[in-house]
């Protein structure tokens, strides 16, 4: 009797804690859009991207140095999530404590300071900044490019020298 009471004791716990991998992958804070704000923006531009300082220091000439602390890397993501709940079908639950505690260290925390003027406009930015996304045109794939032609006018010169 105590066997069977311990056993779904340890069955409810385990069907408790299956989900709670999916549910974190689906929640977390959106990362700031750096490109919302500049120099000359206002505070309240900044402020909606980067939420409220976690400290303020008082410069000279009435300027105002803010802290931002954010977190990057745990955005709310469906193909974490999705990945999460294919792994949780397949091994029947057993794998969500791993799972879980994956979410649980997902994201990182950054810190950027921000200068302001008396009237509150940006003057300088520092700290944290996303490097910028790649796009096509860059030198990798520029080079990446041109031995890929390269190849395939060698392949079709090699094609049209076959003799038949």
């Amino acid at each position: 009797m105590c066997n069977k009471l311990t056993l779904m004791v340890i069955g409810l716990i385990g069907l408790a804690n299956v989900g709670c991998s999916i549910a974190m992958a689906l929640n977390g804070q959106q990362e700031p859009n750096f490109d919302a704000f500049e120099v000359g923006s206002s505070r309240k531009q900044v402020e909606i991207q980067l939420g409220t300082p976690v400290s303020s220091k008082l410069l000279e000439e009435g300027k105002k140095e803010d802290t931002y602390k954010y977190e990057m890397g745990n955005s709310p993501n469906g193909g974490r999530a999705t990945l999460n709940f294919y792994i949780d079908l397949a091994t029947i639950g057993l794998a969500e404590p791993i799972l879980s505690l994956i979410e649980v260290f997902q994201g990182h925390d950054e810190y950027s300071y921000i200068v302001y003027s008396p009237d509150d406009r940006v003057l300088a930015i520092s700290g944290y900044r996303p490097p910028p996304p790649l796009t096509g045109n860059e030198s990798g794939s520029r080079s990446a490019r041109t031995i890929q032609e390269k190849a395939s006018h060698q392949r079709s010169i090699s094609d049209s020298n076959i003799i038949t």
